[in-house]
């Protein structure tokens, strides 16, 4: 595993303090319980994970909050596939793909060991876990171990081009895998407990611990510290390719879905 540079210090401008509740970071939905992780389906809804086995759905519009399925294990990360399936995995190491319409599930894989992050495109499914771990999963063929050595990465983002970004919760490093060869690079560590990653429409890394809100670019390994969200505590962290950020915690009402517009722009 090969650590990129060190970059030199810059002269950044100050983390945007942006205070949640306001016009900026809008509770979409609240009362959501303890939800683990959450996707969003680009037409107004969210699909939200939950411990005792339960995917939800809730309409940003109304909050209105509806019961996909339920039975599906100790769930931790879910995705979508833009044709009416879920995918989502659990803590005992199974894959399952779900019908967001019947709420129908069907096993795609088991005895992963504990899967953390959940990430759908092309039709085929990378989760992380299994004591580091990165596994790719294509329909009727074996499963395949693209990486290892990833440690506890609770999240994981494709960048398009096939390279998965994943971060080290317990040793705070963000990691850079191409999805070929499954080679793993180093980007930054020492990022206090980093869990969700995503990769924006400029080609940038996103990652939140607790508040504040780190950007990282890929090629120099240079972070940033771009925003301090103010009354929020993050769970999950995300953001979309219209650059703004969607976030749940357990400390607003019992579980909140928030939105944070225009945060990358």
């Amino acid at each position: 595993m090969n650590a990129a540079p060190a970059s030199g210090a810059v002269n950044s401008p100050a983390p945007a303090a942006i205070t949640c509740p306001s016009t900026s970071c809008q509770r979409l939905a609240s009362g959501l319980g303890e939800p683990v992780t959450s996707v969003l389906d680009g037409a107004g809804n969210a699909y939200i994970t939950y411990v005792n086995g339960d995917l939800r759905k809730v309409a940003l519009a109304s909050g209105a909050t509806t019961t996909v399925a339920k039975g599906l294990g100790n769930l931790r990360g879910v995705d979508l596939d833009g044709a009416g399936s879920a995918y989502v995995g659990d803590f005992d190491g199974n894959l399952r793909k779900v019908d967001l319409a019947t709420g129908s599930q069907e096993l795609l894989a088991s005895g992963l060991g504990p899967l953390h992050g959940i990430v759908h495109g092309a039709g085929v499914t990378y989760a992380t876990g299994g004591a580091g771990k990165l596994y790719e999963v294509r329909p009727g063929r074996a499963v395949r171990v693209v990486a290892s050595g990833l440690g506890l990465s609770q999240g994981i983002a494709l960048d398009g081009k096939g390279l998965a970004y994943t971060a080290d919760m317990m040793t705070g490093r963000i990691l850079q895998t191409d999805l070929t060869t499954g080679a793993v690079k180093s980007l930054a560590k020492e990022q206090y407990e980093p869990t969700s990653i995503s990769v924006g429409s400029d080609g940038q890394v996103y990652f939140a611990v607790g508040s504040e809100v780190t950007r990282l670019n890929p090629v120099t390994g240079q972070a940033v510290e771009i925003a301090t969200l103010r009354g929020l505590n993050s769970v999950f962290f995300k953001v979309d390719r219209n650059g703004d950020a969607y976030a749940t915690d357990v400390a607003s009402g019992g579980g909140s879905l928030w939105r944070i517009a225009g945060l990358v722009r």
